[in-house]
């Protein structure tokens, strides 16, 4: 009896916030279907083992680890309190509930914060199908804000569609551009809105995509906000950087076979790319954010 986590994994097109909320979800499903079937011992291994096999398979999506983490560690103390096998299950199901408002709220300030730079008639471009810039574009509709979308491919696997989809069911103007032919509209918007997986000293890792994104808008003097949780933040000299090879089938399968193929999801994004950060604390300048979070 194990926590399913492959659900998970077969998802491609969604952001740490979300792989986050699924695996405490299921979690918490976990202890009250079948927790009582295993010792207190046991399914600290299971709820711990969960955490791990996903953070080993997207070992840079920072929330994953951190609330992980949390949720161990609360479990450890738990252990301890002499509570009966009931009360820890109780404990445990109560404190994940804890963590999901705390992620939650987070993203609720954050998306207030958001649409301060946001105007009428605003056109933004973004990549991927980030769940905290999806949500600043919420609170924009939510406030009647009119402004258009262009929203990067994302290829692979494309989860830029998925955003598409999403805001022209909201009643966006949504247009979808190849992720090749940013620079041909990028001198037509007004802002560049991005997500970030992790925050380490001299930048941030997102989608693949994101810097040339970020680069083509620095050449037309579009300014790039990050939009991210501050508890994302992962210094790379706590923890180095990975980047793990993706199947090479969802670019190319080529008929030669001196052709070498390479699939990375993710990459790293310096500071210097991007005008200001928004988190749940406000909207700050890059050199204030660093020493506000990133200082020694």
């Amino acid at each position: 009896m194990t926590i399913d986590i492959s659900p998970i994994l077969a998802d491609k097109t969604s952001g740490s916030f979300t792989y986050t909320l699924n695996i405490l979800k299921r979690i918490s499903a976990f202890i009250e279907e079948h927790g009582s079937s295993l010792s207190r011992e046991e399914l600290f291994e299971e709820v711990h083992q969960a955490g791990r096999r996903l953070i080993k398979v997207q070992p840079n999506m920072v929330l994953v680890r951190r609330y992980n983490n949390q949720l161990i560690s609360y479990y450890k103390r738990v252990l301890k309190a002499g509570k009966s096998d009931d009360e820890i299950r109780q404990a445990l199901v109560e404190k994940i509930a804890e963590l999901l408002e705390e992620m939650e709220a987070s993203l609720k300030v954050i998306a207030h914060s958001g649409t301060k730079v946001i105007t009428n008639f605003n056109k933004i471009m973004t990549i991927s199908n980030s769940t905290t810039v999806r949500r600043i574009l919420d609170e924009a509709i939510r406030q009647k804000r009119k402004f258009e979308v262009y929203v990067a491919a994302s290829r692979p696997p494309g989860e830029g569609l998925h955003l598409a989809e999403y805001l022209a069911g909201k009643g966006v103007k949504v247009t979808v551009v190849a992720d090749s032919q940013i620079g041909v509209v990028m001198n037509e918007m007004n802002l560049v809105l991005v997500g970030a997986d992790r925050i380490y000293e001299e930048g941030f890792v997102n989608k693949a995509g994101t810097l040339p994104v970020s680069l083509v808008a620095e050449q037309y003097h579009v300014p790039v906000y990050l939009a991210a949780e501050t508890t994302k933040v992962l210094k790379e000299s706590e923890r180095t950087i990975k980047n793990i090879e993706e199947a090479a089938a969802e670019v190319y399968s080529p008929k030669n076979s001196d052709i070498h193929v390479i699939n990375y999801y993710y990459e790293k994004i310096p500071f210097t790319a991007i005008r200001k950060v928004i988190c749940e604390e406000g909207v700050f300048e890059v050199q204030e954010f660093q020493s506000w979070y990133l200082g020694d």
